[in-house]
């Protein structure tokens, strides 16, 4: 099948250069031959323009007006009776006087459209050729040649001219002769694509695009081409087509080759040479194939022995077959490859018989499943610390063994991400997790997960380590430092009283002005825009300031108040034997006034204000919280009315 589609494609390809030669040939012979034509038909219509010249000249005067002197001034010339169809003259006062076999006559111009003409080549004073016209004589296409005739002034006189029948004189003779082939033919056309020979008679002063249809060849030309060039008439039949314009009317000459008689020999020949190449290619294809086949016996052989082998009837010592040629290396090469993966798959079953060694024996369960959660590898540990066998865990869900019921349903989720890419938040962690033991307790273990990709699925790893003791001693460390913390009574930052101390001091001071009738009162205070300190210029500046705040409150109140610190910028005085509200007002005054004086941070000076609640102790039904709850609505009504202030409660 090779050698007959190369020597078909072979032979086509030779076939379509030698066709496109061919038809290059014959377009450029018919071109030149077009060439010749028309410059024949040119030297015609020359040569009459130079005879009625030489008969302009000696035209007499009186012919213009006297038929019977245009008539003999006729019958001196003879040579011209055969030359036109008939002799014209044409004078100043529109009379027309014209010769019609052996006599002459005369009238006016036929139409005005006629008469528009002779007064044009009248005024333009030099030879012209009229435009193709139907004869009224023999109603075929006709041109006139006219010739000024000047008097003694040299003014025009009268036209003298030739008309010439374009179909039954020799003027077109040549054309007719030199048709191409049998079937061809060779027509005339105006520039505008008025027809003047055709060998289809009613289509003479016709439009040559009056039939329906598109020729490519006829609107080239008509766009001034001349060449050559293949086209399909409006019959649908592919010709050469050639043309040629005329220089001394503008006409163009065109002539048409039908491409089926053009490439007659060529068609014949292609078919032959077909018949050649299929036949030789049959042949030649069998003879390559009965050599392909000895050829290939030997690797027929070789293929036969590889199937053995993959089957385990053989082994690979039947390729050590010594042949000295490409199919005895193509053996041995075939041996060593094989020899060497054999020792390679030998190399991979220990490596994997070792790693399922390290993981059986490892001291963290090691657990391994699809992404579907369905468990495939299980080892000791996995066994020891969640209580199932590898016999029961292997080919269940791990959701079902060791993930507690109120996580199952994140878990799928996960799983489902995972089996889509892989990935997951969980995927290359280390993270602290609760798994369930076969007896239905909780065990907290620290779970690192790896994503495998084999046989183009998703699987996950998980090393799972029990953290039970870990867990144990951490909550013994959180309740020891929470032991510390319920001992610490002093604010590490400003070392005044923390939240812890002002409660005790707060009861008892209740419990005082219960005993002894003497008043009490709370203030609750915060530094004012504290946040924008610490955003603008760090915590540590907002550290100096809350111990300045503190120092301040301290250094402002009496010996017998307390100043505590409760968290952030918020911060408490209790005011014992506080007579009456004015005396509380003149406390909170004294503070505020205190914290007014600058700050110093990173030796710049910075205003601080504070905001401040005042509740005075209303009798014994008061707790303490409910005081605290009114100090700390007096500190929002001072904010309200602008900060930098103080507000004693009702």
């Amino acid at each position: 099948m090779l050698v007959l589609t190369a020597t078909v494609i072979v032979t086509l390809v030779a076939l379509v250069l030698a066709e496109r030669d061919m038809k290059s040939v014959i377009g450029d012979q018919q071109y030149s031959l077009l060439s010749s034509i028309a410059a024949q038909v040119d030297a015609q219509i020359e040569a009459r323009k130079v005879l009625l010249a030489s008969m302009a000249d000696t035209i007499p005067a009186n012919a213009a007006s006297d038929p019977a002197a245009m008539q003999a001034f006729v019958d001196r010339h003879p040579v011209a009776r055969k030359q036109f169809l008939n002799l014209h003259i044409f004078n100043r006062e529109g009379m027309l006087l014209h010769t019609e076999g052996d006599h002459t006559s005369t009238t006016r111009p036929p139409n005005p459209r006629a008469r528009e003409f002779f007064e044009r080549a009248m005024a333009a004073g030099k030879p012209v050729v009229s435009l193709p016209y139907k004869s009224e004589i023999t109603g075929l296409p006709s041109i006139m040649i006219l010739h000024p005739v000047r008097d003694a002034q040299g003014k025009v006189a009268m036209l003298f001219g030739g008309s010439i029948d374009l179909s039954n004189t020799g003027f077109l003779d040549q054309i007719a002769l030199q048709k191409p082939g049998q079937t061809g033919y060779l027509f005339i056309m105006t520039r505008e694509g008025i027809l003047l020979h055709h060998p289809d008679a009613t289509r003479l002063l016709t439009h040559i695009n009056a039939r329906p249809g598109y020729n490519r060849a006829t609107e080239m030309a008509l766009d001034g081409f001349e060449g050559w060039v293949e086209a399909t008439n409006k019959d649908g039949s592919d010709g050469i087509y050639s043309y040629k314009h005329l220089a001394s009317t503008g006409w163009i000459i065109g002539a048409r080759f039908p491409v089926d008689e053009a490439f007659a020999p060529m068609i014949a020949m292609r078919q032959h040479a077909l018949l050649a190449a299929a036949i030789f290619a049959a042949v030649a294809g069998l003879l390559a194939w009965l050599l392909i086949q000895v050829l290939l016996r030997p690797l027929d052989r070789l293929h036969r022995h590889i199937g053995d082998i993959r089957s385990g009837s053989a082994d690979i010592s039947v390729l050590q077959r010594r042949r000295r040629d490409e199919i005895g290396g193509l053996s041995i090469a075939f041996h060593e490859l094989m020899a060497e993966r054999e020792k390679a798959q030998e190399a991979i079953r220990d490596n994997e018989s070792l790693i399922s060694n390290i993981l059986e024996r490892a001291p963290d369960a090691f657990v391994s499943c699809e992404n579907t959660g369905i468990v495939t590898m299980w080892n000791r540990a996995a066994e020891r610390i969640f209580g199932w066998s590898g016999e029961e865990a292997i080919g269940r869900d791990i959701a079902e063994l060791i993930i507690p019921p109120d996580q199952r349903d994140a878990h799928r989720t996960g799983m489902t991400r995972f089996a889509q890419g892989g990935k997951g938040p969980m995927i290359n962690a280390r993270v602290r997790v609760t798994a369930l033991h076969r007896d239905g307790r909780e065990i907290p273990v620290e779970l690192s997960i790896g994503s495998l990709r084999h046989g183009g699925a998703y699987y996950a790893t998980a090393f799972l380590h029990d953290i039970t003791e870990r867990v144990e001693y951490e909550q013994k460390i959180a309740a020891s430092e929470a032991r510390f913390k319920q001992l610490a009574r002093i604010d590490t930052l400003t070392g005044i009283a923390n939240r812890l101390v002002f409660e005790e001091v707060l009861q008892q001071a209740i419990l005082r002005s219960r005993r002894h009738r003497k008043p009490l009162a709370l203030a609750y205070l915060d530094i004012d825009y504290f946040k924008e300190i610490n955003d603008t210029q760090g915590h540590g500046a907002g550290d100096v300031v809350l111990r300045e705040f503190a120092a301040r409150l301290v250094a402002s109140v009496r010996a017998s108040d307390t100043v505590a610190r409760l968290a952030g910028d918020e911060f408490v005085i209790v005011f014992e034997q506080v007579a009456n509200a004015a005396e509380a007002n003149r406390l909170a005054a004294k503070i505020v006034e205190a914290v007014r004086s600058p700050f110093m941070l990173d030796d710049e000076q910075r205003k601080v204000t504070t905001s401040m609640g005042v509740a005075l102790h209303e009798g014994d039904d008061e707790t303490c919280g409910e005081l605290v709850a009114r100090a700390d609505s007096a500190l929002y009504a001072a904010k309200r009315n602008g900060r930098d202030g103080y507000v004693v409660g009702d």
